[in-house]
């Protein structure tokens, strides 16, 4: 039964707004829908009150009735004032009939939760609003009247009971919110991963590229250097003419992998653009930086990428005293196109 009951809607997954919503308006009235049952069943049986039977029967069937057309329309909105009308109507019913007495005012407390989580604060304002307006009335009314009472057990139930109905409330919100920070958290993640990756490789992409250049530069007590490199596939435009742009791009993607797997863990490998790959060698001289892109250039040459023989050019600069993530880039990038136009295949240093 319960299965059925909390039967998903597709329509509705975790990271939707009104997720939360479909699942308090299911739970009310799942509750609704067994008070309503109980008391019928009490009614009948125990005290032979068909008159009070024949209402919480009514009752019963209002709630089942509000779920079958929730299942069949998924009107959220209506669903969400329909099951505020029926709860704020019991409530207030219940502390009419006992005249306020028997601290059956504090169910009136149970309704602002309700109201302002289905409705919103506009409505759920103006709900709680009438609500505590009744118990206000019933409130004056006894203070015009005073009759003598006891704390008895018909009071006692009704703490309890409402006690127990805020425990599960707030229980519910706090899994909403739980819930909720982390979807937002899951979100901030994705979209920091977006903003600085590259689609296509999952590599830096370039605006991360000058954001880490930049910082490592401004680290002027790096002893051992810090240098870049920059290497374009050799004849790529003809890769695409041949094959075309969507082999092309696996071409680019199994080129990216080689070039995570191949270099140190220290270092920083980013998309610059189109064909062209960014390494940032970190604590590496230009003696080191060489030895890397040449290794890198050579075991490239001599392997299937993609079902391809390729080969690259690299350029190759060292940070000087006076360099900015700028000039640095601009230097390796003469350098790479110094060595495309002495042959390709090959590595270059800056000057």
């Amino acid at each position: 039964m319960f299965k059925f009951w909390y039967k998903e809607f597709p329509q509705y997954p975790s990271d939707h707004p009104d997720y939360w919503r479909v699942r308090l308006i299911i739970h009310a009235l799942l509750i609704v829908s067994c008070y309503f049952c109980i008391l019928t069943m009490t009614n009948l049986v125990a005290f032979s009150n068909y008159t009070f039977a024949l209402l919480d029967g009514t009752g019963l069937l209002i709630s089942l009735g509000i779920y079958v057309y929730f299942r069949k329309t998924e009107k959220v909105d209506w669903a969400a004032w329909a099951v505020t009308i029926l709860i704020t109507s019991i409530v207030l019913l219940f502390v009419m009939s006992a005249g306020g007495y028997r601290h059956s005012l504090f169910w009136a407390t149970i309704i602002p939760p309700v109201a302002f989580f289905l409705l919103g604060k506009k409505w759920g304002s103006w709900v709680s609003f009438f609500a505590f307006s009744v118990c206000i009335f019933l409130g004056y009314r006894q203070y015009l009247s005073p009759q003598t009472g006891s704390y008895g057990f018909a009071a006692l139930l009704n703490v309890i009971e409402v006690s127990a109905a805020h425990i599960l409330l707030f229980r519910f919100y706090e899994h909403t919110r739980s819930s909720a920070y982390r979807q937002l958290a899951i979100r901030n993640t994705d979209i920091l991963r977006m903003a600085e990756t590259d689609k296509l490789t999952g590599l830096y992409n370039r605006e991360k590229l000058d954001y880490v250049l930049a910082q490592l530069i401004q680290v002027k007590s790096d002893k051992n250097g810090l240098s870049v490199m920059i290497l374009d596939i050799d004849h790529f435009k003809s890769i695409n003419d041949q094959y075309g742009h969507l082999e092309g791009d696996r071409v680019l993607t199994s080129l990216a992998i080689e070039l995570q797997q191949s270099m140190r863990n220290e270092d920083i490998v980013a998309r610059w653009g189109g064909e062209e790959f960014v390494v940032v060698c970190v604590n590496a001289s230009l003696t080191t930086a060489m030895a890397l892109a040449q290794r890198l250039r050579a075991n490239i040459a001599n392997m299937t990428i993609s079902g391809k023989h390729l080969t690259i050019s690299v350029g190759v600069a060292q940070r000087q005293l006076d360099d900015n993530a700028e000039s640095l880039l601009d230097r390796a990038d003469t350098a790479l196109y110094k060595a495309k136009r002495d042959g390709r295949n090959r590595v270059l240093a800056a000057l």
